[in-house]
């Protein structure tokens, strides 16, 4: 009898069906002591992880650039009448030595030039004499002609622009043309020395030869101080890489 009291006061307590009361949670606590996160009104990108974003767009670096070489900026060099001076200078040398030329094998005389014995100018003595050989097989002129034949184009606009070429596996560059200009007139002013000692000791002086002293005096002097004052051009050195 006891026991039968017992369960229906359980049965009582447990509610109707056995479902809990309205309003209760499972926990038996009520609603409003949950804690709900407020929700922002804007709606927001979802956030991609770094890996995400590094993966769908890889990031794009310019490609290296190949070694190249290094060559002078368009204002490198003497100024343009300083190229012209020298260029007009290389001229007025070959037309002298090539003169010279042509009177040694037709006669040995040049004109205005005095050729008679005893004087301080003649010409004939100077370009007749052994000191005019060299080695007895080639005539000086004949290396005084050579010389500017390549003095016109070493000393020409072009090749003091110069920038730089390629042929085949060979690569010249505006500092080579520049070292090659600097030494052929060095050479050339040893030579002069010589023949003006050549001419003290012949005891005569020709005209047209120290005109031909002079004018390559003049270039010399033009390289020297261009390279002084603007360089031998720059080294053939590869870029560097970015």
């Amino acid at each position: 009898m006891a026991s039968s009291k017992a369960r229906s006061r359980n049965r009582s307590a447990s509610g109707k069906g056995g479902r809990p009361a309205a309003g209760a949670g499972s926990n038996g606590k009520s609603p409003s002591s949950r804690t709900v996160p407020a929700v922002s009104a804007t709606p927001t990108s979802p956030r991609k992880s770094p890996g995400a974003a590094a993966a769908r767009s890889p990031k794009r670096t310019a490609a290296a650039p190949e070694p190249a070489e290094s060559f002078e900026p368009a204002g490198h060099g003497p100024p343009l009448w300083l190229q012209v001076t020298s260029t007009v200078l290389a001229l007025l040398g070959l037309a002298i030595s090539a003169y010279e030329t042509y009177a040694h094998y037709n006669g040995s005389h040049l004109a205005g030039c005095p050729s008679g014995a005893g004087g301080t100018f003649n010409c004939t003595a100077v370009i007749t004499s052994s000191q005019s050989m060299v080695f007895n097989v080639l005539p000086v002129a004949v290396l005084g002609l050579a010389f500017y034949v390549f003095a016109v184009v070493i000393f020409s606009p072009w090749a003091w622009r110069f920038r730089g070429a390629a042929i085949g596996s060979l690569r010249i560059t505006s500092r080579g043309v520049d070292i090659v200009r600097l030494g052929s007139v060095i050479i050339g002013m040893g030579f002069v020395m010589y023949l003006i000692y050549a001419e003290f000791q012949i005891g005569s002086v020709c005209e047209y030869c120290s005109g031909v002293h002079l004018v390559t005096f003049l270039l010399f002097c033009i390289t020297v101080v261009s390279a002084a004052l603007w360089g031998l051009g720059k080294r053939n050195t590869p870029a560097a890489r970015s």
